[in-house]
C-alpha cells in the first residue's frame, strides 16, 4: 500500500462527507422551531462529524496495519454516508418549501414533524450506524498501533478482547437492523400511494430505505473485516504473552530465570 495513496485516500473519503454533513447541519440549525425529530437528527450529525474528524487523524502506519480491504470499505461507507446526507438535504428543502425566515409553516410542520417521521428516523439510524462503524475503525487502528510500538501487555490484551467483543456485538446488531430494513423496504414497495402523497415523496421514501439497506450491508462487510483483523491480533498477542525465555549461565544449580511471564510456585529459598 503506497503511503501517498493512503493519505490522499483518507482525505478524499472524509472531506466530501464532512462537507455534506455540515451543509445539512446548517440547514437544520436555520429552522428555529424545528420538531424534535430534526433536533435529534442534528445531534446525530454532530456525532458523525466528530467520528469523521477522528478518522482523518488515523496515521498512514495505522491504515497500513488495518489493510487495503478496510481502507477501501471505509471509503465506501463514508462516501455513502455523505451522499445520503446530500439526498436528505434536498428532500428537506422540498418538505420546507412553504416556510420562510427559519420558521416552519403549519403545512411544513405537519410534513416534517408527523408525516415524514419514518423518513427522518431512517436517516437518523443511518447516521448512528455510520458513527458506530467509523468509531470501530479508529479504535481498532489505535490498538494495532499499540501492538506495533511495544510488547503486548495484559492491559493491551484485555483491550483487544474487549474490542473483539464490541465488534462482534456490532455485527449482530447490524444483521438484525438489516433484516428489519429488508422487511420495511418490501412493505413500502408493495404499499399503495397514500392520500396527499406525491409520487416524488413515495419515490424518496423508498429510496431512503434502500440507501439505509446499502449502508448497513457495507457496514457489515467493514465490521467483519475489522473482526477478522482484531481476532488475528488477539491470537498473536496471546502467543506473545505466553512466550517464556530462560537463559542459563555456567552454574548447574540455583534459581536462574532469564525472563518469565507465568506464575512461579513450589520454590524454597535457602536450606
Amino acid at each position: 500500500m503506497d503511503p501517498l495513496s493512503i493519505t490522499a485516500g483518507v482525505v478524499g473519503i472524509a472531506t466530501p462527507a464532512v462537507h455534506c454533513i455540515r451543509l445539512l447541519l446548517e440547514d437544520i440549525q436555520k429552522i428555529v422551531d424545528a420538531p424534535e425529530a430534526l433536533k435529534s437528527l442534528r445531534n446525530d450529525l454532530l456525532s458523525v462529524d466528530q467520528a469523521l474528524v477522528s478518522l482523518q487523524a488515523v496515521s498512514e502506519a495505522q491504515w497500513q496495519s488495518l489493510g487495503d480491504a478496510v481502507l477501501a470499505q471505509s471509503k465506501t461507507a463514508t462516501t455513502s454516508c455523505g451522499e445520503s446526507c446530500d439526498r436528505f438535504r434536498a428532500t428537506l428543502g422540498r418538505w420546507t418549501r412553504h416556510s420562510d425566515d427559519g420558521k416552519l409553516s403549519l403545512r411544513d410542520r405537519a410534513m416534517v414533524g408527523f408525516l415524514k417521521q419514518g423518513h427522518v428516523k431512517s436517516m437518523s439510524e443511518q447516521l448512528q450506524h455510520c458513527k458506530l462503524t467509523l468509531t470501530s475503525v479508529v479504535c481498532t487502528a489505535t490498538l494495532h498501533s499499540s501492538l506495533q510500538q511495544k510488547r503486548a501487555t495484559e492491559e493491551i490484551i484485555v483491550a483487544i478482547s474487549k474490542q473483539e467483543a464490541d465488534i462482534a456485538d456490532s455485527i449482530a446488531t447490524t444483521e438484525k437492523q438489516l433484516a428489519e430494513v429488508n422487511t420495511k423496504l418490501g412493505a413500502l414497495c408493495m404499499a399503495k400511494q397514500e392520500e396527499n402523497e406525491t409520487e416524488a415523496d413515495r419515490t424518496s421514501a423508498i429510496s431512503q430505505v434502500a440507501i439505509e439497506q446499502t449502508v448497513l450491508g457495507e457496514s457489515r462487510k467493514l465490521l467483519q473485516e475489522l473482526l477478522s483483523g482484531i481476532h488475528t491480533a488477539a491470537e498473536n498477542a496471546q502467543k506473545d504473552n505466553a512466550h517464556v525465555v530462560n537463559n542459563f549461565g555456567g552454574q548447574k544449580k540455583g534459581m536462574q530465570i532469564g525472563a518469565n511471564y507465568g506464575t512461579i510456585s513450589g520454590i524454597t529459598f535457602g536450606r
